[in-house]
């Protein structure tokens, strides 16, 4: 009896059953990591534009930003300068919101901590980055912060290292630390026994 020939049928059997299916397999989970790709980078795509849309309204209310006191104003001036400052402060963090969302969106991590970085010095425009303000105007800081965030996404976008910070961006981080020194000082010496 020739045992061996069905054996040998049922083998092959099996076994071309086995790479059909892992052949299959292994289809189908690279079309399911090639469609999450195509998802992941639509994202991407779709926050590089809402960044670049975030940034150009910026800088367009960068240059609404109402100008400094000079020395002899009322008290009536005062207010009324306080008043639209607040106002400006307040639609400048409403056009933050949507910019510091896509932010956290990008994949690239170096990219992300210097966009992070930038919103928080446009937050911080009013009190923890005034020192940067000294001999310049309040535009050209904060506009020079914002060129320095689009000037990171077109290197991410270009394959480019990121580029050296501006030195608006270096001011302002300057003043951050200026800052945080002074505040801890007066922490150390509220806390000091008189």
């Amino acid at each position: 009896m020739d045992w061996l020939s069905p054996l040998s049928g049922l083998v092959g059997a099996v076994v071309g059953a086995a790479a059909s299916y892992l052949g299959t397999h292994q289809a189908q989970a690279r079309a399911l990591k090639d469609a999450r790709r195509a998802r992941v980078d639509a994202k991407q795509d779709a926050a590089v534009v809402l960044l670049g849309n975030g940034f150009a309204e910026l800088h367009r209310h960068i240059r609404s930003m109402p100008d400094p006191s000079p020395p002899d104003m009322d008290v009536n001036e005062l207010q009324e300068l306080a008043a639209m400052e607040a106002a400006w402060d307040r639609q400048l963090h409403d056009l933050l919101s949507p910019v510091r969302i896509a932010v956290e969106t990008m994949r690239n991590k170096e990219l992300r901590a210097r966009l992070q970085e930038a919103v928080r010095l446009l937050e911080q425009w009013e009190y923890e980055i005034e020192y940067a303000y000294f001999r310049s105007r309040r535009e050209w800081v904060l506009g020079g912060i914002v060129d320095h965030a689009v000037a990171c996404i077109g290197a991410w976008q270009r394959e480019d290292v990121m580029p050296e910070i501006n030195w608006a961006f270096r001011r302002a981080k300057e003043s951050v630390e200026l800052k945080n020194e002074e505040w801890q000082y007066a922490r150390e010496a509220a806390e000091e026994p008189e």
